[in-house]
């Protein structure tokens, strides 16, 4: 095994960094205290060809994979754009891998191009208040009309909404009755958030996350039979397939901020003096940093690893579901070392810290919680009984 990296991987990463060092932190500041989207970073990507990475050449992308989404997001992360990170989980992931997967020639054609230039911007929406985790409870239905769907329901937890151009929304479309199996009957389709018969409503927020989450309502919304996304009823497979991009790209975002929160803490361990020595100096202080990077960086190369099994279609499924789990799992213990370095100014909005450890938590709930990331483990790996 070849742990070096390549001149392509180093260029892609001076490029990126590049491109961030246009942005400081006042900018970032602005960012999350405003909780609105980094328009002007993420169009700089775009034209550099970063968000459109992984989407193949013909539709306007670079045609590379999972492992090079990865390099661009632990970059743009630790040079300070952390909180950007998460839109490569809706858009290029949620919008671009699905369609890329399961869409039309004309979907492609339309959208594609579109997510690469990064003039489209997507959302998921999957939740339901009745169907979490437990996807195969959705509740919304889809009824066929003539050359529509009829769609009505409820989604909640939709992160994005407001900005995204369209939703990949998953609704039911046979009824459980009439389903041949709890997994079959649900079929996903290209929702436009701007339709008159969709409401939305901003759900508040206690802490901090980098995109607006919203209620979303469906009253009659009409959806022509072109925007269903693969074969009828056999969506809740296509969401499936995405999940080892999402658990991939999840287990980046946390990498990169944990990263860049020991990276700021390190400055002021080197920086702080108390009794006349900085208190990078103490072994209490060093020490928790040390297993921060150590454990930051075994993640590290774990969520590599599960991306070069995805790009080189060998099983990923464990891989992806490991190196989420405990790329999370390093990320908070960065933060929260970070926060006991920091000390009282851990909650200052000069710092950031607080916004990172809030962010890096609310990763380990959501969009899948490490219970069940445990779970797939246990069964996939460890042939255990199913225990859901």
């Amino acid at each position: 095994m070849d742990f070096e990296e390549s001149e392509f991987e180093q260029m892609i990463r001076s490029s990126v960094r590049e491109i961030a060092e246009d942005y400081d932190e006042d900018y970032w500041r602005e960012v999350t205290d405003e909780r609105r989207f980094p328009e002007e970073f993420w169009q700089d990507l775009a034209d550099n060809g970063w968000v459109g990475i992984t989407i193949p050449e013909e539709y306007g992308g670079q045609g590379l994979g999972m492992q090079e989404m990865v390099t661009v997001m632990e970059e743009i992360g630790r040079a300070g754009a952390w909180s950007a990170t998460a839109g490569f989980i809706l858009t290029p992931i949620f919008g671009g891998e699905t369609l890329v997967a399961h869409g039309t020639e004309e979907q492609k054609e339309r959208w594609l191009p579109q997510i690469a230039d990064g003039s489209a911007r997507w959302a998921l929406g999957v939740t339901e208040p009745n169907a979490g985790l437990n996807t195969r409870n959705i509740e919304t239905r889809a009824r066929k009309e003539g050359d529509e769907y009829v769609i009505n329901g409820r989604k909640m937890w939709i992160s994005g909404v407001a900005e995204a151009d369209r939703i990949t929304m998953l609704a039911r479309t046979l009824s459980p009755e009439e389903a041949e199996h709890p997994s079959h009957g649900l079929s996903v389709f290209l929702v436009d958030p701007e339709d008159s018969n969709l409401d939305y409503d901003e759900i508040p927020l206690d802490g901090f996350f980098p995109e607006p989450t919203y209620n979303l309502y469906l009253d009659d919304v009409r959806v022509h039979e072109s925007q269903l996304v693969g074969e009828e009823h056999q969506g809740l497979y296509h969401v499936f397939d995405t999940l080892n991009t999402e658990r991939i790209a999840g287990a980046a975002t946390a990498i990169a901020t944990g990263h860049y929160a020991l990276e700021k803490a390190v400055e002021y361990a080197k920086e702080r003096a108390v009794f006349d020595a900085p208190i990078g100096s103490h072994q209490a202080i060093q020490h928790p940093l040390a297993d921060a990077y150590a454990d930051l960086e075994t993640a590290r190369l774990m969520n590599h690893r599960a991306a070069w099994l995805y790009d080189n279609d060998e099983e990923a499924g464990t891989a992806a579901n490991i190196a989420n789990l405990k790329c999370g799992e390093a990320a908070w213990n960065a933060c929260e070392t970070a926060m006991t370095t920091f000390g009282g100014m851990s909650i200052s909005k000069e710092m950031g810290i607080s916004k990172m450890w809030e962010m890096i938590r609310h990763l380990r709930i959501a969009p899948v919680s490490e219970q069940m990331l445990r779970n797939y483990i246990a069964e996939h790996e460890l042939g255990l009984p199913r225990s859901y």
